[in-house]
């Protein structure tokens, strides 16, 4: 323990800023089922205050806490059921004696998998939000986990959590119906004509959601060791699937995790506009692997996505990445098109006559061609180093690049084509196999990111670039963000560019830069 604590105090000395081990920003909860009360719903108070909202009126604020907390003390109820062995499911006590509830799962899909209930309230977010996004109106806000299941493989195997909210419907007063709405979906409850908006709380569901997967990956770990989390390197959905909905795909950079989109994600789910036009993912991976490598596999898992959503009628034909630092390159990647052009820059010779094994040959094939993924509509580029970064080439960074563990397979297939192919590389192609990591792929002086990554804009993508200045005077052509100079950053043929003065290399964590990449997923 000591000695991995040395070694990352050694590294983040002498890296600076560019690899230091944050260890991202951790997401911390605590369910405080100690709210839980036995009281009896008020049954007539509840009845009348309905009974307004069912006119088109608009209760009193104390009423309306009343009729909430009767929404959530029903909840508390069947979850208390379900632990009883005495007590039917659906049996909660009022002031006006016990009476069986039904349940309307109402727009909530896949019911079935459903397997907590967690009232909003009861979640204390301890760590990694300091900002809320919540509507107070009618209902009281809850927060569902669906469980992993082969039907919907593309969550966590800790399960997801989504926001719900639930109404007592007291229509027949001794036979309550609880009905639950996705609110991202609908935001209003409607009845004779009028609207009252639904009560939901996003954050904590948000953070319950992230407390749980954010050990997908550990960042400093996850650069330095490929295998033990090559297994995870997956897309993920991080709202309730919807097929009517558009695709919002978040890619981070390296040395950092899913969690990093967790305060745009907060902003943007406060606005009607986008939580109900995007269906949110995010891409996870080791990021010491090879960038090449890394691209493959992300097209690999937007076809997974893509093949998802339309076995289960949905359609990915307008997909939007936004993506972070050198997930950027990532993104910029899945909208390529590999061949014959790009295996002449690095071999001389056909694929057929490399001397490697044909399972070497079909991992080779692969990486060099391929086809872009279909359906991207739009990628936002935040903080890219399209020409890499000089803090990759500095003598940190290389000391680190030392020990990160690239692909098992990537390895032995470089070593292979070195061993029995050499006569065979280009340059370029000696390059590619002797440094076969993202840290000197990220360098200036790397010849795979100035040659072999920077192809020409597919035409049919809208591209963004939403860049950092880190001095506000700075002349633009000399200033960074820190990390990534504007002249890295800056790519020619976008369809907007904004540069966000006064920001660090994590622009997207940023008012401004939050913002601006709200902005672009309304664009039409």
């Amino acid at each position: 323990m000591k000695r991995r604590r040395y070694l990352g105090q050694l590294l983040a000395l002498a890296t600076g800023s560019f690899l230091v081990s944050s260890c991202a920003l951790q997401i911390k909860v605590r369910e405080d089922w100690n709210l839980r009360k036995d009281d009896a719903i008020p049954l007539g108070e509840a009845t009348a205050t309905w009974q307004q909202i069912r006119s088109g009126q608009i209760p009193s604020e104390e009423n309306l806490a009343t009729y909430n907390k009767a929404v959530r003390t029903s909840v508390v109820q069947i979850a208390k059921n379900w632990s009883g062995e005495d007590v039917a499911l659906s049996q909660i006590a009022t002031t006006e004696g016990a009476v069986r509830i039904v349940v309307n799962p109402g727009s909530i899909r896949n019911m079935d998998q459903i397997d907590q209930v967690v009232p909003a309230d009861f979640v204390r977010v301890k760590r990694g939000f300091i900002e809320t996004t919540e509507v107070n109106g009618v209902g009281a806000p809850l927060m569902v986990r669906q469980r992993w299941s082969e039907s919907d493989p593309l969550i966590p195997t800790t399960g997801l959590w989504y926001p719900v909210t639930g109404i007592l419907n007291f229509d027949q007063p001794t036979r309550p119906e609880l009905m639950l709405f996705d609110p991202t979906r609908q935001s209003f409850f409607s009845s004779n004509g009028k609207s009252v908006p639904l009560s939901v709380d996003y954050t904590a569901t948000f953070a319950r959601d992230f407390h749980d997967r954010q050990n997908q990956f550990l960042d400093f770990a996850a650069l330095l060791r490929f295998e033990k989390y090559a297994d995870r390197m997956v897309i993920y959905r991080i709202s309730a699937f919807d097929p009517n909905k558009q695709v919002c795909v978040l890619v981070h950079g390296i040395n950092s995790t899913p969690v990093t989109w967790h305060r745009f994600l907060n902003k943007a789910y406060g606005d009607k506009e986008i939580r109900e036009r995007y269906e949110f993912w995010t891409f996870g991976y080791p990021t010491g692997a090879p960038i090449t490598y890394l691209a493959g596999k992300m097209r690999d898992s937007l076809n997974e996505m893509r093949k998802f959503r339309s076995d289960n009628g949905g359609s990915s034909d307008d997909i939007v990445l936004v993506s972070h630092s050198m997930g950027g390159l990532l993104s910029k990647a899945a909208t390529q098109t590999g061949g014959q052009a790009d295996w002449d820059k690095l071999f001389k010779v056909p694929i057929a006559e490399l001397e490697i094994s044909e399972r070497d040959r079909v991992t080779l094939h692969d990486l060099v061609y391929y086809e872009a993924v279909p359906g991207i509509e739009r990628v936002v580029l935040c903080a890219v180093p399209h020409r890499g970064s000089k803090l990759a080439a500095n003598p940190g960074a290389k000391l680190v690049g030392d020990i990160i563990q690239v692909p098992r397979q990537i390895g032995q297939l470089t070593k292979e084509i070195v061993k029995q192919s050499s006569y065979a590389l280009t340059p370029l192609g000696f390059e590619m196999a002797e440094d076969p990591n993202s840290i000197d792929q990220l360098s200036p002086a790397s010849r795979i990111t100035a040659e072999f990554l920077n192809k020409p804009l597919n035409p049919s993508v809208g591209f963004h670039s939403v860049i950092a200045r880190k001095k506000r005077k700075e002349p633009l052509l000399e200033s960074s963000d820190g990390i990534v100079p504007y002249t890295s950053a800056h790519l020619d043929g976008v369809e907007s560019e904004i540069v966000i003065d006064g920001s660090p290399h994590g622009v997207h964590q940023t008012e401004e830069g939050i913002r601006e990449i709200m902005r672009i997923l309304k664009l039409p």
